[in-house]
């Protein structure tokens, strides 16, 4: 979900920046016969674009939220760890690039034009929930082993549920669990802790049914 949501921020926030340049040098457009700081409704075009982005990193927000609060307690899992050291430290630093984009998006809305306000306050929001994030909730990044699923949480949210698994393999630092109708949802390798390899497989072996499910050699390899 993190990836596509980052995608749509990146696909509507072009077409943000753009506007906003046209409005702030105040740019000639032929067809309108006007120019960019003459537009009407210019106001009203940046409250619905900041409103767009808005629900994109909100919804984005409260789904990482609520991931890491699933994760922050171990006792609700028959199985749990803190992710990887790896892992943490690439999140880490995923978490300080979206925090400078949206900061840097922020800053230049509203050198632009003021008017842009609508934007910086979004990108502001973002900028903001990305540094508490990494700051509060770090200690909560998880991988965690219930009756039903596997959950992952750390800057995005993976539950790889039991039902209709067919096959769990690795590959290229990558674990895949195959179900039937060929979905297929992974995980990094490097979210498992070294070390803790058996422990998680052992863990999922007993809550599915071995006749049914296919561990590959790689995955049974893993330590």
């Amino acid at each position: 979900m993190n990836r596509s949501i980052n995608i749509l921020l990146l696909v509507f926030s072009m077409p943000a920046i753009a506007f906003t340049i046209i409005v702030g040098f105040d740019i000639p457009i032929d067809f309108l016969k006007g120019s960019g700081a003459n537009l009407p409704y210019r106001h009203i075009a940046f409250y619905v674009i900041a409103g767009i982005l808005a629900l994109f990193i909100g919804r984005r927000s409260v789904h990482r939220w609520v991931g890491v609060g699933m994760t922050k307690n171990p006792k609700r899992f028959i199985w749990c760890t803190e992710i990887g050291k790896e892992r943490k430290r690439q999140v880490r630093l995923y978490l300080v690039i979206e925090a400078i984009v949206a900061g840097f998006f922020a800053f230049t809305s509203y050198y632009l034009t003021p008017e842009a306000w609508p934007l910086t306050a979004v990108y502001g929001f973002m900028m903001l929930d990305q540094l508490l994030f990494l700051l509060l909730a770090q200690s909560w990044f998880r991988v965690g082993v219930t009756k039903n699923a596997v959950v992952v949480a750390d800057r995005e949210v993976r539950i790889l549920y039991f039902s209709g698994l067919r096959r769990v393999e690795s590959h290229q630092q990558t674990i895949y669990f195959e179900y039937i109708e060929e979905l297929q949802l992974y995980f990094p390798t490097n979210a498992i802790p070294a070390g803790k390899f058996t422990e998680f497989r052992d863990c999922i072996e007993q809550q599915v049914n071995r006749d049914k499910v296919f561990f590959s050699e790689k995955f049974k390899g893993l330590e």
